[in-house]
C-alpha cells in the first residue's frame, strides 16, 4: 500500500524497512546475515562506551574507540537512526561492533534479529570506512551454529568477559565458546573486556570495565 501524494522509490526512501532501504547485503546461511569485515589494525589510546561517546572531547576522539559493552536500550539509537550515528561515530578510531543480546534463553527469532542488526551495523560501518572491531558473542541454543560463519578469519576480534565467569556453567559456557572462537576464526590479537578465560591463548589487549574504573574513582574520592 502506497501513501496517498507519494508512490514507488519516493516512498520507500522515506520508510525504514530495518534498513534495507540504505544497504543489503548478501551474507551467512540461513539467514542471509551480512559477514563482518575483519580488522588489520588498532591505534586507539582508550575505549570507552557508547554511553560517554558523546562527552569525549573532539581532541581525543580519533584516538578513542567506543565499544557497546552496555544495556541494549542504551544503544537502540544506532539501529533506528543508523546513518546519523554512522556519521558520528566516524569520528572516533576505532569502534567495536555492537552487541545486541543473544541469550539462549531468549526466542529463537529475537537472538537471530539481534544477531542480524549486529552484523549489518557492523558491515555499515566498516563499508562506510570506519575501523570496526568484530566483537565475538554467541548462543549454544540449537539455531546458533551459523553464528561463527559471521565474524571474518584472521582478524582483530573483541570480547566480553564480564559477568560470564560467575559460577561454574557460565565458566564452561565461556571457555567453551573462546576456545571455539579461538579454533574457527583464528584471531590474530583480542581486545578483553573483563576476565581473561583460561582457553584463550592468542595475545590480547584488556579493556578496563567501566565499573571497575567507577569503583576506583569513588575510592579515591574522585565520583
Amino acid at each position: 500500500m502506497e501513501k496517498a501524494g507519494v508512490t514507488g522509490k519516493a516512498y520507500r526512501d522515506r520508510m525504514n524497512w530495518e534498513n534495507i532501504n540504505y544497504a543489503q547485503y548478501h551474507g551467512c546461511k540461513p539467514y542471509d546475515i551480512p559477514r563482518m569485515l575483519p580488522c588489520s589494525r588498532l591505534e586507539v589510546k582508550r575505549w570507552i562506551g557508547f554511553g560517554e561517546a558523546a562527552h569525549c572531547p573532539a581532541g581525543l576522539r580519533r584516538s578513542t574507540g567506543i565499544h557497546f559493552w552496555l544495556l541494549d536500550s542504551y544503544f537502540r539509537c544506532i539501529w533506528e537512526q543508523p546513518k546519523r550515528y554512522r556519521d558520528f561515530l566516524m569520528q572516533f578510531g576505532a569502534v567495536c561492533s555492537p552487541e545486541f543480546s543473544v541469550y539462549d534463553a531468549f526466542p529463537a527469532a529475537l537472538r537471530i534479529y539481534n544477531m542480524y542488526r549486529n552484523a549489518w551495523l557492523a558491515r555499515y560501518w566498516a563499508e562506510s570506512g570506519i575501523n570496526v572491531v568484530p566483537s565475538v558473542l554467541w548462543s549454544y541454543a540449537g539455531d546458533s551454529e551459523y553464528i561463527w560463519d559471521i565474524y571474518p578469519r584472521d582478524s582483530i576480534l573483541a570480547l566480553s568477559t564480564v559477568g560470564c565467569m560467575r559460577g561454574k556453567a557460565a565458566r564452561d559456557w565461556t571457555e567453551r565458546g573462546t576456545a571455539e572462537m579461538e579454533e574457527k576464526l583464528n584471531p590474530r590479537m583480542v581486545l578483553l573486556h573483563g576476565i581473561p578465560p583460561q582457553s584463550l591463548t592468542v595475545p590480547y589487549v584488556q579493556i578496563e570495565p567501566f565499573t571497575t574504573g567507577m569503583h576506583r574513582r569513588i575510592s579515591k574520592g574522585g565520583g
